[in-house]
């Protein structure tokens, strides 16, 4: 497919709700999608109608890495033809198409100038399809192949001299590292195009069909009479549930190297419903019971209006609802079903 304006509103509406809190800011999404297709078509194709066009190319991730709450996290449209010329200096084979490294209101979108510019298509098998917080677990498995990965990143500003670019190569623990540690330094964010692979090991680690998902889920959300409806709407698409809807309070957040940590509760006629964050929502709980844990879907919809909400932008006072869908409905590739993936987590995750 080819997508237009109202294309882009359905999967901006779908990677909101997969975000599960995160996933990036969905102005800048909506407007990278809009200024890519001012540069040309936007194309995405499944992996079977890759395999018919090319089977010798490699398939690139283009991504974005920092801190939603940052308020000088920062990176031009320009940055794209520069990180993919940075990652051309230590990969020959031909780029046959971009994917996401996973599906979320800016990340969803992250692939689009690139393939505006060169006319390659954004394949249907991000790396993951909802939002996670570390980099490995957007990295299709690779951690455990016992391959060298290449990443090339920038971001900042030249006027205030954050400005960064960096191409490093190494395993994918060493590479994401640097390659945050790159995004606090460009005041939050970076772009980031990385972790080249052959077609056929995206075919067997990537999280095939997770667009086409979110295109779907964003238009039955979209196009509901209500936001009551429009809830209902995804909670069917997702068999998902309503966890709690109550007030917001006890706010609390804090950037740590480049993510956003915090929790707040849910005031309901009952027990508060507590939500905790690393970017993504980790978990939900009612005293010690944990209604929902990432990988699971989390995500915060403001009851009156039905606007979702993320992590970063929550505030004391919200109503809102809380649904969740379990991980089973998600599409997921290698890197979130690599249970080692979650040590890093095991303090915010509660478990």
């Amino acid at each position: 497919m080819i997508f237009d304006k109202e294309s882009i509103q359905d999967l901006l509406i779908g990677s909101l709700l997969l975000g599960g809190g995160g996933g990036g800011c969905p102005k800048e999404g909506e407007e990278r999608a809009l200024s890519a297709l001012k540069l040309g078509n936007v194309e995405l194709i499944t992996i079977d109608e890759l395999k018919e066009r090319n089977r010798d190319g490699c398939i690139v991730t283009i991504s974005g890495v920092g801190s939603p709450a940052s308020d000088t996290a920062y990176y031009s449209d320009d940055v794209y033809p520069r990180i993919l010329e940075l990652l051309g200096t230590q990969s020959e084979t031909p780029i046959a198409g971009f994917i996401s490294c996973e599906l979320g209101a800016s990340s969803s979108f992250e692939p689009f100038i690139p393939a505006a510019l060169s006319g390659l298509p954004i394949i249907d098998a991000p790396c993951d399809g909802r939002a996670h917080p570390l980099g490995v677990m957007g990295s299709l498995g690779l951690e455990n192949s016992g391959q060298t990965v290449i990443q090339a990143a920038a971001g900042g500003r030249t006027e205030n001299k954050t400005y960064t670019e960096l191409t490093v190569k190494g395993s994918v623990e060493n590479t994401a590292s640097l390659v945050r540690n790159a995004a606090h330094l460009a005041g939050g964010a970076v772009a980031v195009a990385r972790n080249p692979v052959s077609i056929p090991y995206l075919e067997t680690h990537a999280a095939a069909g997770a667009y086409a998902q979110a295109i779907k889920l964003g238009r039955a959300y979209r196009t509901a009479a209500s936001p009551a409806l429009a809830i209902e709407a995804a909670l069917c698409q997702l068999n998902g549930r309503i966890l709690c809807t109550g007030t917001v309070e006890n706010c609390t957040l804090e950037t740590r190297n480049a993510l956003d940590y915090g929790t707040f509760r849910i005031s309901t006629a009952s027990i508060p419903c507590q939500i905790g964050f690393c970017n993504e929502y980790m978990y939900a709980a009612i005293g010690a019971e944990r209604l929902a844990v990432f990988p699971d879907l989390i995500t915060t919809i403001e009851t009156n209006t039905g606007r979702i909400i993320a992590s970063a932008d929550i505030k004391e006072g919200m109503e809102l609802t809380v649904i969740s869908a379990p991980r089973s409905e998600l599409k997921l590739g290698a890197g979130l079903l690599n249970k080692q993936n979650y040590l890093p987590l095991e303090g915010v995750l509660g478990e």
